[in-house]
C-alpha cells in the first residue's frame, strides 16, 4: 500500500469514527450543556437525584423519563424528558430518572395507631404518606423512605425487598429496582 493510499484509509477511518453513534450506542446516556461545553451521565440510577448544572441542549438516551429539576436537591420540577426525547434549551439544577410499572407485592406501614398497606405500589414515582412505627416491604423492589413530602434530594433509608423494620419515620416513599 502506498502512502497516498495509507492517508486516504488512515482520513476515512477517522470520518467513521467521528460519525455519531446510533441510538443503541447511546443508549443508557443523557447529555446535557453546562456552559461551555456537552456533558454526559452514563447509566443513570433510577431515583437517585443528580446535583447537575444545565444550560442548553439535553437529550435523554436512557430507558427511563428524566425529571428535570430548579433546586439542586431535586425540588421545584420544571419538565420531564420522555425515552429518547430532546429539549434545545433546558435549565435546570437537578436531575432524577423514574421507570413505570408497579412494585409486585405490598408494603405495610405503621401511621399510630393503625396499620395501612399499599397494594402494588407504582414503581419509580414518589408516593406522598406519612408513616411512623414498623414497616415490612414484601415488593419485589427496594422502597427509598424520605424525611419530607415529595421524595426531595437522597433518601434517609430504605427498606430491601422482602425485610422488615421495627422503626421506620417517612413523610413519602418511592419504589425502585
Amino acid at each position: 500500500m502506498n502512502r497516498s493510499s495509507l492517508a486516504v484509509s488512515m482520513a476515512a477511518a477517522v470520518v467513521l469514527a467521528l460519525q455519531p453513534g446510533t441510538a443503541s450506542a447511546t443508549r443508557g446516556l443523557f447529555t446535557y450543556t453546562p456552559p461551555p461545553v456537552e456533558e454526559a451521565l452514563q447509566a443513570p440510577r433510577v431515583g437517585t437525584c443528580y446535583t447537575m448544572d444545565g444550560d442548553g441542549p439535553a437529550e435523554n438516551q436512557t430507558r427511563y423519563e428524566a425529571e428535570l429539576f430548579r433546586g439542586a436537591n431535586c425540588s421545584g420540577l420544571d419538565r420531564v424528558l420522555r425515552q429518547g426525547q430532546r429539549h434545545r434549551n433546558a435549565v435546570f439544577s437537578s436531575a432524577r430518572f423514574v421507570g413505570h410499572g408497579s412494585a409486585g407485592g405490598y408494603f405495610s406501614y405503621s401511621l399510630a395507631p393503625l396499620p395501612e398497606a399499599l397494594e402494588n405500589p407504582q414503581a419509580d414515582r414518589c408516593i406522598d404518606i406519612r408513616g411512623e412505627g414498623r414497616a415490612a416491604n414484601r415488593t419485589d423492589k427496594v422502597v427509598l423512605l424520605f424525611s419530607r413530602p415529595g421524595c426531595p434530594g437522597t433518601a434517609n433509608a430504605k427498606i430491601y425487598a422482602h425485610e422488615r423494620v421495627s422503626h421506620s419515620r417517612f413523610e413519602s416513599v418511592e419504589f425502585v429496582s
